[in-house]
């Protein structure tokens, strides 16, 4: 037994020690299959839940994604400005997989599944690379994977299969190839960083034209031209890539002012987009606009603090000597992040939201760092161990009991956690709804308050008129029409007024009303409601005391389905003849 763990032990040693892993060979391939073990056995746990129901779906997807089935049928959605919206948003890249899939048969809610585990094999087979070329470390390139994975499954980023989602993969993509000094392959990458998530793309140029400096008590430029190719030819396709769909998005006219973002509550801190807030920390930490997304969890990444402390003491950290001075492109990455920051503020709502460019790529750099302390505190404490007199052996099977315990520990880390993945899948649950409503013709358009509007497009493929999932205040030419038919559809569903009614459902085009069946007590509320800031519609709306809304008690003949939440009322016999309006105004007033 003594024997076994001197030489186990001494294994561990070695496997720590990077001394032997600056060319890639059989002593790490081990360790990268491990990695993407743990990658495929996690991407497994999420690919279970988006499949365990057919009405499964990311949150986003109904954003980014619903009007994607197009692809299948040209005819979903005419007319629908929230579909042409997104449509004109989406990044060429990402619309061309989703397109390519659909030609394979395979639909975009199933696609948008299926993606986000592809992308973490991915993700992190390139992360294991990168921290293998900085380090020459397989240890720290395993524990760093691992620690990848565990931060790639436990925030929403990945699993809404959306084009931010597209970041790890490529950025990790771009600091492999980066660091290797391949000219092609981070012309390759930044080019797919532009056609898929385009912040990603100018992340990567602000890291690029950074690299082409050194300090050297002040800032010099760098003599090999490798650099400027890369910068210069990068720089190129990006905007290649870029000109077309700057052109695209410009669609539905110019983006809101600073000003007037300012004087909009979907702009304030209960907003649909919280960017500005009263307090200092809200402002530059906690909403939009801050640097925001620190990451809590895994909770190993609170050790990516103690990185300066040990950059103090090589020789107590040997480990870390393979790192250069300087610790190139790290520096890079953070001068490009917070400089994007900047700018993002200075032209705001130009280059999307501050928080795009540094959310992620602290997610990033503290997995990076923590995996890099970790493994090199592990090596000084057996150092330690080794140089300590007499009574080895026992120190050796204790020395290993306590790292392979810490291993399991970080290892299983997601077996102490309620949920993993924590994907945030919205679980659709009234499937009889979305079949009928998927048995209507493609035209129809649906007008609704509820929560549970926001998931038809997606899982029946027909058009509401208006939610709040879609209702991005980044246009005004796209949102204030659609706050206004809001605004029209909550004062009609409330409305005693039949004229009101009749003329919500001309200018609206309404075919079907959805109701919930709590959608006249005081105090109900919706999503869309709050963002329309008609929180109690009981008193905002004008329901007095004694007469009801007309859609309290529709006419039974008007009531197509119902069940047990829901109501849905076939508008076109909510008014059959004149007398039936006076009739149900009537009834009105005396209920």
């Amino acid at each position: 037994m003594t024997r076994v763990s001197h030489s186990s032990v001494a294994r561990l040693r070695d496997w720590l020690d990077g001394t032997d892993d600056v060319i890639p060979g059989r002593r790490m391939w081990p360790w990268f299959a491990v990695a993407l073990l743990y990658a495929a056995f996690a991407g497994g746990l999420a690919l279970h839940q988006a499949l365990a129901s057919p009405y499964a779906l990311a949150d986003d997807v109904r954003e980014h994604v619903f009007w994607m089935f197009r692809y299948l049928d040209p005819q979903l959605f005419p007319g629908d400005p929230m579909a042409d919206y997104f449509q004109s948003l989406a990044p060429v890249g990402f619309t061309s997989l989703y397109w390519l899939l659909a030609r394979l048969g395979i639909n975009p809610l199933l696609a948008s599944k299926l993606i986000p585990t592809g992308l973490s094999l991915i993700a992190v087979s390139y992360f294991f690379g990168f921290a293998w070329r900085f380090f020459h470390s397989r240890a720290i390139a395993t524990v760093g994977a691992i620690l990848f994975v565990q931060c790639l499954w436990l925030n929403s980023d990945l699993s809404s299969a959306t084009p931010r989602a597209f970041f790890y993969p490529l950025f990790a993509a771009f600091l492999y190839y980066q660091l290797g000094g391949s000219i092609f392959g981070v012309l390759a990458t930044t080019t797919l960083e532009a056609l898929f998530f385009p912040p990603s793309a100018l992340l990567s140029l602000g890291v690029l034209g950074l690299a082409c400096w050194r300090w050297q008590n002040r800032p010099v430029l760098v003599r090999e031209l490798r650099y400027y190719l890369q910068l210069t030819g990068s720089l190129a396709l990006v905007l290649l890539c870029l000109w077309p769909y700057l052109h695209q998005t410009g669609a539905f006219g110019p983006l809101v002012t600073s000003a007037a973002a300012r004087q909009m509550p979907e702009f304030g801190p209960k907003g649909r987009v919280p960017f500005f807030f009263p307090s200092w920390w809200g402002v530059w930490v906690g909403g939009n606009g801050g640097i925001h997304n620190m990451p809590t969890r895994p909770p190993w990444f609170l050790a990516a603090f103690l990185w300066p402390v040990l950059r103090r003491f090589p020789e107590k950290f040997p480990l870390l000597n393979a790192v250069p001075p300087g610790a190139g492109p790290l520096p890079q990455i953070i001068g490009s992040a917070m400089g994007l920051f900047g700018l993002a503020h200075l032209m705001l709502f130009r280059l999307y939201l501050p928080n795009r460019y540094t959310g992620p790529t602290m997610r990033v750099l503290m997995i990076f760092l923590a995996a890099g302390v970790l493994v090199a505190l592990l090596d000084a404490a057996l150092r330690w161990e080794a140089a300590l007199p007499k009574k080895k052996s026992k120190r050796d099977t204790m020395m290993l009991t306590v790292c392979l315990l810490l291993f399991a520990l970080v290892a299983g880390y997601p077996l102490l956690l309620p949920h993993f993945p924590t994907n945030g899948y919205i679980q659709g649950t009234d499937s009889a709804l979305y079949d009928f409503f998927a048995r209507q013709p493609t035209t129809i358009r649906i007008a609704s308050l509820s929560d549970e509007a926001e998931n038809l497009p997606t899982l029946c493929r027909r058009s509401i008129i208006v939610g709040a999932e879609c209702a991005v205040p980044f246009h005004p030419a796209y949102y204030l029409p659609l706050r206004a038919r809001g605004l029209e559809i909550a004062r009609a569903q409330y409305s005693a007024d039949p004229a009101f009614l009749r003329q919500c459902l001309r200018d609206q085009r309404v075919d079907f009303w959805l109701l919930d069946r709590k959608a006249f007590s005081r105090h109900y509320s919706s999503r869309l409601l709050r963002q329309l800031r008609l929180a109690e519609p009981g008193e905002v709306l004008g329901m007095v005391q004694g007469v009801a809304p007309l859609l309290t008690q529709p006419p039974p003949d008007s009531i197509v389905y119902q069940d047990a939440n829901f109501l849905v009322v076939d508008t076109r016999h909510l008014f059959l003849n004149p007398g039936q309006t006076s009739a149900l105004a009537g009834a009105s007033a005396v209920q």
